[in-house]
């Protein structure tokens, strides 16, 4: 009888790169599950979950065995540091979905915050027709092309989450997307379907004001707290403190108007949903503050963590706008760089002054430094961009040939 062969351990940068992949899935997933009371995503998160308890057990194991001196145990000290925020994370997404899978009814605030929030999440059936067909996710590039990302697939009573990038999409696949809303109006008219996109109707009340917030606070802090990590950069670790700050005033404020509503709820089960959510978005704040904590006390990182979220799914990059650049001079809603690149401008950096979260009426100029998130691809499409455009020079009596197409009409096929 043969022998079975062991399998290979993986090196600590592998199971950073995942740490980040998962707790990002699953922050997406349980918005969904939350959105769409979908029981099988929230066991997804929740089998997600056991995954990431995993993958820290063999980080700590490492961690001890790793540490020669003093200066490499402090670099672990701040990886192990990094690695708990992750599980902080999951964790809070697995209580998130535990609302779903135990059967309670979710607040409708839950919901009408979630339609509200800067991201979208949607779900999309392909259609006889579309040109969606027969296409692997690779080759369509959504991500880059309309800043789509599609988080789960369901073909007849299988769920596929995630799907893998050479899986081909088929007649009756139910897929749950993610992105900007331009971006899904986009896709939704790609795929043919019949279904309506999902918004939220009437005025918003206030407790769906707050709570959208909250979500979007949450997630920018997150993104904040890692490029502060991959770029070595204080002043984004000291924004996603100051972010912590206005997320503990919305959260008091939270809790203080769900107590005064619940003299006129006559469902406590139902208020106590929206409590659950808003103190999981709490402890993931905690969690982003406590990666951008390593940065904030000066503590030198380990290389490999670096290279690890180089490898991440999605990424961070900073980008030098330069003069000639077709950006220069345009408005950040002119440019629709989620739906048109798939990137998402997080800071602006001129004149050693940062912009956050910059709204759509800010013009790119020349010399800006842009912080900027997205796919590999898409973020390689973005540098591109910003650098001059290129002069065809022609020999005489040849025509130039043809300018290519903006990158807003490109198809997602």
């Amino acid at each position: 009888m043969a022998e079975r062969k062991e399998e290979e351990p993986r090196s600590v940068r592998e199971l950073l790169t995942e740490m980040k992949n998962t707790s990002d899935w699953m922050m997406d997933l349980a918005r969904a599950s939350l959105l769409f009371e979908n029981r099988e995503l929230a066991e997804r998160v929740r089998e997600l979950e056991i995954r990431m308890d995993g993958l820290m057990f063999e980080i700590r194991t490492m961690a001890v065995l790793a540490a020669r001196n003093v200066e490499e145990a402090r670099q672990i000290a701040g990886i192990l540091q990094i690695a708990s925020a992750a599980e902080a994370i999951s964790n809070s997404t697995e209580e998130m979905v535990d609302l779903v899978l135990r059967g309670m009814e979710i607040h409708p605030s839950v919901k009408g915050a979630l339609l509200l929030s800067e991201e979208k999440i949607q779900q999309v059936e392909v259609m006889e027709g579309s040109p969606l067909l027969h296409k692997k996710l690779e080759e369509l590039e959504l991500p880059s092309r309309i800043g789509v990302r599609i988080l789960a697939l369901r073909r007849g009573k299988e769920w596929i989450i995630p799907p893998q990038p050479n899986t081909e999409l088929k007649e009756g696949d139910l897929l749950v997307a993610r992105g900007p809303e331009g971006g899904l109006s986009v896709f939704l008219r790609l795929s043919g379907t019949r279904r309506e996109r999902v918004k939220r109707e009437g005025k918003p009340t206030r407790l769906e004001l707050w709570l959208a917030k909250m979500y979007d606070l949450s997630s920018m802090m997150v993104d904040l707290a890692y490029s502060s990590l991959l770029l070595t950069s204080r002043e984004l670790a000291e924004e996603v403190r100051r972010m912590e700050e206005r997320f503990d005033g919305l959260n008091y404020r939270m809790w203080l108007e769900t107590l005064k509503t619940s003299r006129q709820e006559q469902d406590l089960e139902r208020l106590n949903s929206l409590l659950q959510v808003v103190k999981c978005l709490e402890k993931i704040s905690d969690a982003a503050d406590t990666i951008a904590d390593v940065v904030l006390r000066g503590e030198k990182l380990h290389p490999v963590f670096v290279e690890a979220l180089s490898r991440a799914d999605e990424q961070v990059a900073r980008v030098r706008l330069e003069e000639g650049s077709p950006l220069q001079g345009k408005t950040l809603k002119q440019l629709n760089l989620e739906t048109s690149v798939g990137v998402d401008v997080m800071v602006i950096e001129r004149k050693r002054k940062y912009l956050f979260e910059p709204g759509p009426g800010k013009r790119l100029k020349a010399g800006d430094w842009l912080v900027v998130r997205g796919t590999y691809r898409a973020l390689r499409k973005f540098e591109e961009m910003c650098r001059p455009e290129k002069k065809e020079v022609t020999a005489p009596g040849q025509e130039a040939p043809p300018a290519p197409a903006p990158a807003s009409e490109s198809r997602a096929s």
